[in-house]
């Protein structure tokens, strides 16, 4: 299981009851009985409780990173720093209330708003040109904004039904 998890495998208790059956057979162990109260022991024996994987941090090749980086520095080096920009883009849950509240007891929860938007902003490395942010909404023609030309609004704005970038969008916006 140690090797398991330093692999970042994912377990589950059904891995877990496949395995120890295994080991059983192989050790010609036949009065081992491959249950659930077994499985719920061996977790308890063992300190070992089921985890939510947080974030992305695993996801990136750190081994090459310092090469890449190298290879990054030489190609910008060719271009001026005014020239160079650096975009990011997030998603905006504009209703999604938090999660936790002072009370004097325990509180029932609602239903998490899911409505987003998504916003994309981009600058220069000197920081002198900031492009006008770029916003995606699920309506063309939303409610708040009826009467409003969209063209004058301090945002480029877009939209599609789900409010995410599309290789459309991205490749308008470049333009």
């Amino acid at each position: 299981m140690s090797q398991a998890i330093a692999a970042k495998f994912t377990i589950t208790g059904a891995i877990l009851l496949t395995k120890a059956q295994k080991f059983a057979e192989s050790f010609e162990y036949d009065d081992f009985k491959c249950s659930i109260g077994w499985l719920n022991n061996f977790k308890q024996r063992h300190n070992i409780s089921q985890y939510m994987r947080h974030g992305e941090a695993d996801s990136a090749p750190l081994d090459t990173l310092p090469r890449e980086r190298e290879k990054l520095q030489q190609i910008i080096s060719n271009y001026d720093a005014n020239d160079i920009f650096n975009c990011d883009e997030t998603g905006l849950f504009w209703k999604l209330e938090p999660s936790k509240t002072l009370a004097q007891g325990l509180q029932t929860g609602i239903k998490k708003s899911k409505e987003c938007v998504t916003i994309l902003l981009i600058c220069n490395t000197t920081e002198i040109q900031k492009l006008k942010p770029l916003f995606i909404h699920k309506y063309k023609n939303p409610r708040a904004l009826m009467g409003i030309n969209l063209n004058t609004l301090p945002v480029d704005y877009y939209w599609n039904k789900i409010s995410w970038m599309q290789t459309s969008i991205w490749n308008s916006y470049l333009k």
